[in-house]
Order: C-alpha cells, then sequence, then structure tokens
C-alpha cells in the first residue's frame, strides 16, 4: 500500500509555526486554520481560549449620553492580542432583545422576555433553549416594552410585587445574579447550567436532557459567588465557608449530592481593610480556579471616587450652596487574592499571579496564562463591571467600571475607553471554547483599534 503524501505545509517544524504565527493578526490565524491540519492545530493555541471583551455599540453608548438605553445590545467583540474592536456585520436579535445573566466556556447565557432562558454561541451561531424559570423566581409575569423597560408581576415569601420601568441590570440584582456552565456544549459533553438566583439566596441547576431545574439544598445562604470545577459545584457563602456539591453523582433529576462543607476565617488583612474603610464603599468576592488551585479575590469598590481616586462620602458631595451633588461614580479601589490552603483550611495571601492573569465579572471568573498569550499583562486582573444594584441609580453612571489591575505596583490602566460613564449593558467577558471555527471570519468586519 502507497503511504499518504504529506502536505508541504505539513512538513514545516511546529517551533516555526509559533514564530510565525505569533506575529499574525486574529483574522489571519483563522485563515491559516484552513490550509491543513497541523497548521490547524498550532493556530488554535493562538485563538481559542483568549478572553474577550463583548461590547455594546460605541455610537449608541456615546450619544444616548445616559438616556434610553434600555435597547442597547452587544454589538461586537474587543481582542485584546490586538488591541482592535471586531464589529458583527448582523447584530442577533439576542444580544438586543434578550438580557445577558452569564458568560462560560466561550456560551452566554441569556434570559428572554417570557422568563425562558438560553445558551448561545456568537461565533457559531447556535443557540440552546433550556427550560423556563419563571416557577423559580416566582414569576406571574415578565414583559418587556417597546423601550426596553421589564415589567414584573412576581411573589416573594408569600407577598405579591409589581412595578414596570425596569432595566437589564435590575433584572440580574433581583432576580438572576450569576449563570455559569458546569461543561462545553460545544463537545456534546453532559453538561449543566447552574444559576445563582433569588437575591443569592437559592442555587439551582439544570442537567442536559431534563425538562426542569431542581433547587439544590443550600445551608447557608445567601451566596457570595459560585464556580464549577471538575464537576463540582463551589459556592462561597455569607459566612465565608464554602459550600461544594458534586454534580457528576446524579442518578436521576433531582438527586445532587452534598460533598462537604468547609469552614473557614475570613482573611485578617481584608477584614481589617474593610473596617477602615466602612461608610465608603462595599465589597465582591470571586472564587477563580487556576492551575488546579481554588483563589479566593476581594474586590473592594467605592461608593463615590473624584477623579483623582479620593473615596468620599454622599456627604462630602454636598455644600452650603449647592444642594444637588455633584457627579462621583463608583469605582474599584484595590484587590486582595488569597489561594484555599486544603490541609490547613485557611486563606493564603498570594503576592504574585507568576504568569497568569484573571479575568472577572458578570462571566465565570476564569484564569489564564500569559505564557500562552502573550500580549495579556501578567500578575495581572482584568475587570468589568457587575455592581448590579448601583447601575440604575443615576442616569449619568453604570456598567464603566472596568479596567485592569496589577497586583505588584496595585495600578489602574484602561482597557477599553467610552467617552460616557453611562454603558449598558455593561462589558462583558466571553472565552471562546476550544472548539472556535473559522465563521468567527466570516460574520465580522474589523474595525480600527483604539489609541
Amino acid at each position: 500500500m502507497a503511504k499518504s503524501r504529506k502536505s508541504l505545509a505539513d512538513q514545516v517544524p511546529t517551533e516555526i509555526f509559533w514564530s510565525i504565527f505569533n506575529k499574525l493578526s486574529f483574522i489571519d490565524l483563522i485563515q491559516a486554520k484552513a490550509v491543513c491540519s497541523s497548521w490547524n492545530l498550532a493556530a488554535e493555541e493562538f485563538v481559542s481560549k483568549m478572553p474577550w471583551l463583548m461590547l455594546p455599540s460605541k455610537k449608541e453608548v456615546e450619544e444616548g449620553d445616559g438616556a434610553f438605553v434600555n435597547n442597547n445590545g452587544y454589538n461586537g467583540f474587543f481582542n485584546l492580542c490586538e488591541n482592535r474592536v471586531y464589529n458583527l456585520k448582523t447584530t442577533p436579535m439576542e444580544f438586543r432583545e434578550s438580557c445577558c445573566i452569564g458568560s462560560s466556556n466561550g456560551w452566554l447565557v441569556f434570559l428572554e422576555h417570557k422568563a425562558v432562558p438560553f445558551l448561545f454561541n456568537p461565533f457559531k451561531q447556535i443557540k440552546i433553549h433550556l427550560p423556563s424559570v419563571d416557577y423559580l423566581l416566582g414569576l406571574k409575569k415578565m414583559e418587556r416594552n417597546e423601550d426596553g423597560e421589564y415589567e414584573f408581576d412576581y411573589l416573594k415569601k408569600n407577598q405579591r410585587f409589581f412595578f414596570k420601568v425596569c432595566g437589564k441590570e435590575q433584572v440580574r440584582e433581583c432576580f438572576i445574579q450569576k449563570a455559569i456552565l458546569s461543561g462545553k456544549p460545544d463537545c456534546n459533553e453532559n453538561f449543566g447550567v447552574v444559576l445563582l438566583c433569588n437575591n443569592r439566596e437559592e442555587i439551582a441547576y439544570h442537567q442536559r436532557g431534563y425538562n426542569s431545574w431542581t433547587v439544590i439544598d443550600v445551608s447557608h445562604p445567601p451566596y457570595r459567588d459560585i464556580i464549577c470545577h471538575k464537576n463540582h459545584l463551589y459556592a462561597l457563602t455569607g459566612n465565608n465557608s464554602i459550600e461544594v456539591w458534586d454534580l457528576g453523582g446524579r442518578d436521576y433529576v433531582g438527586r445532587i449530592v452534598n460533598k462537604s462543607d468547609i469552614v473557614l476565617p475570613f482573611p485578617d488583612k481584608s477584614h481589617t481593610k474593610g473596617n477602615s474603610l466602612r461608610g465608603f464603599g462595599t465589597s465582591k468576592f470571586y472564587l477563580v480556579e487556576s492551575c488546579d488551585d481554588l483563589l479566593l479575590i476581594v474586590r473592594f469598590t467605592g461608593d463615590y471616587v473624584d477623579f483623582d481616586g479620593t473615596l468620599l462620602t454622599e456627604w462630602d458631595l454636598l455644600t452650603e450652596t449647592c444642594t444637588q451633588p455633584k457627579i462621583c461614580p463608583y469605582r474599584t479601589c484595590f484587590f486582595h487574592v488569597y489561594q484555599l490552603d486544603f490541609d490547613e483550611l485557611k486563606w493564603v495571601e498570594v503576592e504574585s499571579l507568576n504568569d497568569r492573569a484573571l479575568f472577572l465579572g458578570g462571566n465565570q471568573s476564569v484564569s489564564v496564562s500569559v505564557q500562552s498569550f502573550p500580549h495579556c499583562e501578567t500578575n495581572s486582573i482584568y475587570f468589568t463591571d457587575d455592581c448590579w444594584e448601583k447601575m440604575e441609580e443615576d442616569y449619568n453612571y453604570g456598567g464603566h467600571d472596568m479596567g485592569i489591575y496589577n497586583i505588584k505596583d496595585e495600578s489602574f490602566k484602561p482597557i477599553y475607553e467610552f467617552s460616557s460613564d453611562k454603558i449598558q449593558p455593561p462589558p462583558c467577558w466571553i472565552i471562546p471554547s476550544a472548539m472556535l471555527e473559522s465563521q468567527l471570519g466570516q460574520c465580522v468586519a474589523s474595525l480600527p483599534g483604539c489609541n
């Protein structure tokens, strides 16, 4: 039998691929992947895992100046490697008509106006419907008017509420705070979807193949964050313990094994810092899996921060001659990073992430290697605005709190800038899965990037 002949491209050494591909643009990489199997595998390392920043239309945000933003939708993606925006030629109706409630494993989770969630892969234009959450959230009615505002009629703790003129951010504040996946739909895995909902008091789980949601038996609500890792669900509780459930041992729908309850003291450094800044802001907490370690990130956000970074109180914004406070949007001031010591059952401060970078926000928190993505800044935290309770407080700001934080020198720098401080929907990270295909090159048009 005659041996199959390798193409000339297949005979090029891998190290040469890397040196060449490292200099190519994203679109050039997509085209290179189609040449042969060797090029496809080599280029995949450069395009499959780098976080993208999902953005609303810059024109709509800046021309709207904070008003009539409820009909704004996501319009494109910011590529960190190239410092360039890729705008969608045709904006999917899902981006404009639905509320994004999560981003995980390269997929977005949206909630339609009839309380029906779905998964959407913007790169492949694939949509996966999920069971309704109306019963889970106690919703009698959820409708969206022509101005993009929501009307709700719902039950909460045996009390009935009705309100209207509610924006997308209030949907996340009141109903679904985070949505993550326990697997990759791209790979036809037995994935599940986890919701942190009802003011962080409940956690619900849906497994592929079933037509309902299971409310997990929780012990210590409310929950500060959730993350899935190796078929387990980790939840950070309000009393700083961690509840762990086994999502892989389900013999039938409704059975989820509570694996353990890890009780931990809260880190002294963050406790002391939080007390010293009480009255100036609030803290948020994130769980991140990084190289099989479990990290805790504490993010302190000042309620009012002046242009020079000075923390203020509401009284500082008033004068004897002016009863209308000046505009001082909230802003992230610092981060603390800890690693869980499973043997000693305590949080150990992390002074350096080494070659890792973290991505936090309304998405599932993730860690990436800077060695694989040299354009990503090492030892840094990339963050977007997920302060849902503050986004609707003022017409002038909300969704604006994003940037890059350097852990070593505690400095901040912008990722992508708008002229307006009212950015809705707020930018969100999305991590393309390893199955990213060339369709993206066909559905986007490149635009000049930011300076």
